[in-house]
């Protein structure tokens, strides 16, 4: 981590530490001392909830493609009847922090994250891994006092605005939202690096 000073850096930089280097905290420093500030750390969460409260309204109001907002990629997904083990083994194998789950037509039903394999620790093994991935996220997910409405599929069609993406990465606290098509198949991604990089890029 590379501290950044309350007076010597402005906010820009920050974002480019986030956004450039996909660092999930950036901790404050005392610009004398070098001491940590007691609140001092910026997530990239902090960020896009400070880009929806800060940017003009007019400013998000274009529609993702036609902003150049990025989102079409390769999207990492599996199968609603893949066990839960096997969900969390991709997720470590390709590194990620979420993935989308399918059904058996291809389309989005719903999202598992770095989230529910702590919860998985928490759950101490009380919950079989070979059941399949949802009905093991809604014992899981429901066992840590968490109501499944906290999880929604997270996700926009591709003729979303700009504003409607970050809006909904502001509010729900999700690291990332699902692009879909017409019939609801995934065809992209939106995450917290693309949107703070996005907004240094139309600010420079």
């Amino acid at each position: 981590m590379i501290p950044f000073h309350t007076k010597d850096n402005p906010l820009l930089d920050i974002c480019k530490e986030v956004g450039g280097r996909h660092k999930h905290r950036v901790p404050i420093t005392d610009s004398t001392s070098g001491t940590p500030v007691c609140t001092g750390i910026i997530s990239p969460s902090g960020l896009v909830a400070f880009i929806a409260s800060k940017c003009p309204q007019g400013s998000m109001e274009e529609k993702m493609m036609d902003a150049g907002l990025p989102f079409r990629k390769d999207v990492v997904k599996i199968s609603d009847d893949a066990s839960a083990a096997s969900a969390f083994e991709l997720l470590d194998s390709k590194r990620l922090s979420g993935i989308a789950v399918v059904d058996e037509d291809g389309k989005l039903i719903g999202n598992t994250s770095a989230r529910d394999i702590k919860n998985a620790v928490m759950d101490a093994g009380r919950t079989g891994m070979d059941m399949d991935i949802l009905s093991y996220l809604a014992q899981v997910r429901q066992s840590q006092v968490v109501k499944n409405d906290r999880y929604p599929s997270c996700h926009v069609h591709e003729d979303a605005t700009v504003g409607h993406v970050v809006n909904m990465l502001a509010k729900t606290g999700f690291h990332r939202v699902f692009v879909v098509d017409k019939d609801m198949k995934p065809i992209g991604v939106v995450s917290f690096a693309d949107v703070i990089n996005f907004f240094i890029d139309k600010g420079e």
